[in-house]
């Protein structure tokens, strides 16, 4: 079977190996192709997809990202195959620390792979919540004098250098601020609605904003602050997935993660 580039117009027939309880996986690779810092990749039988999967690059890390195996390929070392792939385009680009968030599927195959568990995230389900925000002038839309802050935010929570991949979502995100300077960043349209804060006030609120839209939360162990927020708003642990590390670990905070951006992200 050959490795080879995803190509759009593979994406639509990739509902073929959509995991069950993933959100839809074609709008993730339409993004992947489309970026200059993706690599998306192939395994095919003929003319049959069997795997794909797709490395997402910063200046000096990267992520792996919809690592999936269709039902009927399993067990045949695909898996291993494919995400050896996506390890030597990281490799190859001069990128030495590689991450991936790991389902109970993946997980034996990574750690194969001398991928080491750095973290476990939790996911959490809950209902739809409406409710008001304590003090609402605290929220506001972004404006480029908030760049610097927020893109140091972001560097403190991941330990990444993120910035190329936020770029196009800026605009659309909002601001908490305290005392006029940024404490948490809401991304509304950014996969997962991501939302980053160093203060739990200013997280915990940003929460409320995506409670109103969309009900499931994804987030390191370690934010404490905001698992205790969602079990008191009625939301239930459903499982957990590991945050894994290969290459070089790096400086981060985990609790400043209120929700990912995605599994490929962190």
């Amino acid at each position: 079977m050959k490795v080879l580039n995803l190509k759009s117009a593979d994406i639509d027939i990739l509902n073929e190996l959509q995991p069950p309880g993933w959100e839809d996986i074609r709008s993730y690779f339409y993004y992947y192709i489309s970026s200059p810092s993706c690599d998306s990749i192939k395994i095919c039988d003929g003319q049959r997809i069997a795997a794909v999967g797709t490395t997402i690059r910063h200046p000096d890390t990267a992520w792996l990202a919809h690592v999936i195996v269709h039902p009927d390929y399993r067990n045949q070392g695909l898996g291993k195959k494919l995400t050896s792939e996506l390890i030597d385009r990281a490799h190859a680009k001069k990128i030495d620390t590689v991450y991936l968030d790991a389902t109970d599927m993946g997980f034996p195959v990574y750690r194969k792979l001398g991928f080491e568990t750095e973290a476990e995230y939790i996911h959490l389900d809950g209902e739809l919540i409406n409710e008001n925000l304590k003090n609402p002038a605290s929220v506001v839309p972004y404006e480029e004098k908030y760049r610097a802050d927020i893109v140091k935010l972001d560097h403190l929570t991941s330990g990444e250098y993120r910035e190329l991949i936020l770029n196009d979502r800026l605009k659309a995100s909002l601001i908490y601020l305290k005392e006029g300077k940024p404490e948490g960043i809401y991304y509304p349209n950014f996969f997962e609605n991501a939302i980053i804060a160093n203060d739990p006030v200013a997280g915990t609120e940003l929460m409320k904003l995506r409670m109103r839209v969309k009900n499931k939360f994804r987030f390191p162990a370690g934010n404490k602050a905001g698992l205790d927020f969602l079990i008191k708003k009625g939301y239930q642990q459903i499982r957990t997935s590991r945050k894994m590390i290969l290459g070089p670990k790096r400086e981060w905070n985990g609790e400043y993660n209120y929700n990912r951006i995605s599994g490929g992200l962190g």
